[in-house]
């Protein structure tokens, strides 16, 4: 009897005038998840801000996406090469030789990403620190998308 007045009282109608709203709110929420990830952005400044987020947060396997082809190559060649020096055989991917520290990953650290430059292959976007300093992280087309090459020398 509780559960069956709980699921009644969630159908809306006029006695629910704010369950439209939120039906409306989520069905738009919704609709906005299937954008596609981060990484296959346009806009290179929302794909470096993927990129510090997904450092500082979710790890190097979705890290891993947003490094541009020549990155992805030289990280699975240096993966090879320690592999071949462990006595068993190691088991090292690419991007598990990726070991990231803290960035500045939101803009409590920094207060805005600017796009200083963009042409159809290159573009530079500043990290604007909150003191005036900037930081420019090149970027290159590869693949179609917006992506970034790590400094491995």
């Amino acid at each position: 009897m509780a559960l069956e007045w709980k699921v009644k009282s969630l159908v809306p109608g006029k006695n629910h005038p704010g369950m439209w709203f939120c039906i409306l709110f989520m069905t738009s929420f919704l609709a906005g998840c299937g954008s596609g990830p981060v990484w296959m952005r346009d806009d290179p400044c929302d794909v470096l801000a993927g990129f510090l987020q997904t450092t500082e947060y979710r790890g190097v396997d979705e890290m891993w996406e947003y490094l541009s082809a020549e990155t992805r190559q030289r990280l699975d060649s240096r993966a090879q090469e320690f592999n071949a020096m462990q006595p068993e055989g190691g088991q090292r991917r690419g991007c598990d030789m990726i070991r990231a520290g803290h960035v500045l990953s939101t803009t409590r650290e920094y207060k805005k990403l600017e796009l200083a430059f963009e042409n159809d292959r290159n573009a530079v976007v500043k990290i604007v620190l909150h003191d005036g300093n900037t930081i420019d992280v090149a970027m290159h087309r590869d693949a179609q998308r917006w992506a970034i090459d790590l400094p491995l020398d």
